[in-house]
């Protein structure tokens, strides 16, 4: 049972290499489909860790390299195939600055983790969708500059939330007027 949280990640993982695959054969509407995919995996990975007692820095170093691969590099490599190939040098600055900026959100949020309601720098599976449906705008110029705003804000110190733990401590607040009553 504690490998089931592991399991739920790498699945995640291979979603993010099934998406870059799909983009070497430019099967576009797969990839976006496999990060769609992880993007569920990654968030049942954590919920299945925690109901199960199951977590363990093993797969918390897990879902970060999956979550470099889904939400990372796919996105970019989309981004790049889709409309970034227009202004090649450009284009692959943008790309290779999303991917690293990435890489440097996720190590950044396993050494400076903390129980805070917020996140530190915009999460990377949200910059990934955000990324993802900015692909198919069509438009290059707006798709690089968007792309440099989402590498900005995964390394920026500005707050966002952070939904499941804004849940946990609402559920924790229900339970507690309810104890009071």
């Amino acid at each position: 049972m504690k490998y089931i949280p592991c399991m739920i990640t790498i699945g995640n993982f291979i979603c993010g290499l099934l998406a870059i695959r799909s983009l070497f054969i430019q099967d576009f509407y797969s990839a976006v489909f496999f990060i769609f995919v992880g993007m569920f995996l990654d968030f049942f990975d954590g919920m299945a860790a925690r109901k199960l007692n199951a977590v363990s820095d093993i797969g918390k170093e897990l879902d970060s390299f999956a979550d470099l691969i889904t939400f990372g590099v796919a996105p970019a490599m989309l981004a790049y195939n889709v409309a970034l190939y227009s202004i090649p040098f450009i284009g692959i600055l943008c790309t290779l600055a999303y991917g690293t900026c990435g890489a440097i959100r996720l190590s950044r949020f396993n050494v400076l983790q903390s129980k805070s309601p917020t996140f530190i720098g915009m999460p990377i599976p949200f910059a990934g969708i955000c990324l993802v449906l900015l692909s198919f705008m069509n438009n290059s110029i707006v798709l690089a500059l968007s792309t440099c705003v989402l590498s900005y804000l995964m390394v920026s110190t500005i707050k966002f939330p952070h939904f499941k733990r804004l849940a946990v401590e609402k559920s924790e607040v229900e339970r507690w007027e309810q104890f009071k009553n």
